[in-house]
């Protein structure tokens, strides 16, 4: 059974947040989103010209606007709340994909769809992580995360496959206009949404000013950490599939097997984060991800790129549950500075992204013939940073 009775508190959360239609929101735009993002790094480097340092060029500009503007986003939540900051989120989403729907029309579209998604991230991530942080229970936090992880990746679960089937069967065109059409019907809930104020009061100095105190560096290092392995995740892992199956719909059921694999181990995890094992589960599931991505080097067959994938799924659920709840309580924790911390979190973790896509361009720049394979031990290694969300890693599993 899917649904456990902890889950029940999260219900209770997004009930009296009026979140139903919140949450409604949320998960037909993860679906939107699902059917795309896997081919979306592979859209861009054939647009490129086979070129991965152009389309690494254009995330790491994408993702360091997003981390420049995010006190920006705590701004405008602060203004008109953050339903309807999420509402207008939406709209610029929309906007980023009919910009590539058009690529082949101007090169101008290009710049565009850059400025699109990073007002679209700008506006949706920090009152998303704001809104759960401030609503969801302090003692069932854990579960309400490993919930809120199986609720998300159900339809993202599912879109992968139908996207990959889609784009084999009709191409890009037909999956942007599919992917367009999702998002519109994504913002009709928050129409009827009640909404909430939360001030951000940082100004634009002092935001930054979080990155660099000296007691930070610890989480400065488990954020960084997290949103480098999720850069190996999304831009690197779909072309390597792409160049091991060739085949959309092969690269969409890889996906989608494994994330319906990983969907009860979420919930198992969600409920076994109690506050004395997020630490060790942390560290352990840390552990495994990186193991999971060095034998994701060793990968031939697309049954091969399956089962270790699958083995990937499973690990990185070990470790994002805790880390994800421990994030939270930490935020949850600052009390009416919950806001700033997130959005400091955001300029952390893009500001690496950053630097991280400029570095590797300019590898695969001078060093074309690189296999992009080699990039997965650099994600074994930023697998093990999560473990300084928590506490000093001390390896007490062995």
């Amino acid at each position: 059974m899917v649904f456990s009775i902890e889950s029940a508190h999260y219900f209770e959360y997004f009930f009296r947040r009026d979140v139903t239609k919140l949450y409604l929101a949320f998960a037909i735009r993860n679906f939107a989103l699902g059917m795309v993002l896997l081919f979306e790094p592979v859209y861009l480097y054939l647009y490129f010209g086979k070129s991965i340092p152009m389309a690494l060029v254009f995330f790491a500009v994408m993702f360091g606007g997003f981390g420049l503007l995010s006190p920006f986003g705590g701004k405008i939540m602060t203004k008109i709340g953050t339903t309807k900051t999420i509402l207008i989120s939406l709209f610029f989403y929309f906007a980023y994909y009919l910009a590539l729907f058009f690529f082949p029309v101007s090169f101008w579209f290009v710049p565009l769809s850059i400025v699109f998604a990073i007002i679209a991230m700008t506006l949706f991530w920090p009152s998303f992580h704001v809104d759960f942080a401030r609503f969801s229970s302090q003692k069932t936090r854990g579960s309400q995360v490993g919930s809120l992880n199986v609720m998300s990746i159900i339809p993202t679960a599912i879109s992968p496959a139908l996207g990959g089937w889609i784009l084999a069967s009709f191409g890009y065109p037909v999956l942007f206009v599919v992917v367009l059409v999702v998002l519109i019907a994504s913002a009709l809930p928050l129409f009827y949404c009640t909404e909430t104020h939360e001030v951000y009061s940082d100004s634009y100095q002092d935001a930054w000013r979080r990155a660099f105190k000296k007691e930070n560096w610890g989480l400065n290092i488990g954020f960084a950490a997290s949103g480098l392995e999720g850069m190996v995740y999304m831009f690197f892992w779909p072309l390597f599939l792409f160049f091991v199956t060739a085949n959309f719909d092969f690269m969409g059921g890889i996906v989608s097997g494994a994330f319906g694999i990983s969907i009860l181990f979420m919930l198992y995890i969600g409920r076994i984060s109690i506050p004395k094992d997020r630490s060790w589960i942390l560290q352990l599931g840390s552990l495994w991800t990186g193991i999971s991505w060095v034998l994701k080097y060793f990968i031939v067959t697309p049954f091969d790129a399956f089962l270790a994938h699958t083995l990937y799924h499973i690990s990185s659920t070990a470790a994002s549950i805790p880390f994800q709840t421990l994030f939270y309580e930490k935020a949850a924790a600052k009390g009416k500075d919950a806001d700033e911390f997130l959005v400091y979190r955001e300029i952390v973790m893009n500001m690496a992204r950053f630097v991280f896509l400029l570095v590797l361009a300019g590898v695969f720049f001078l060093f074309p013939l690189l296999p992009i394979r080699a990039t997965f031990f650099a994600a074994a290694v930023f697998s093990l940073g999560f473990m300084f969300l928590g506490k000093t890693p001390r390896f007490s599993f062995f």
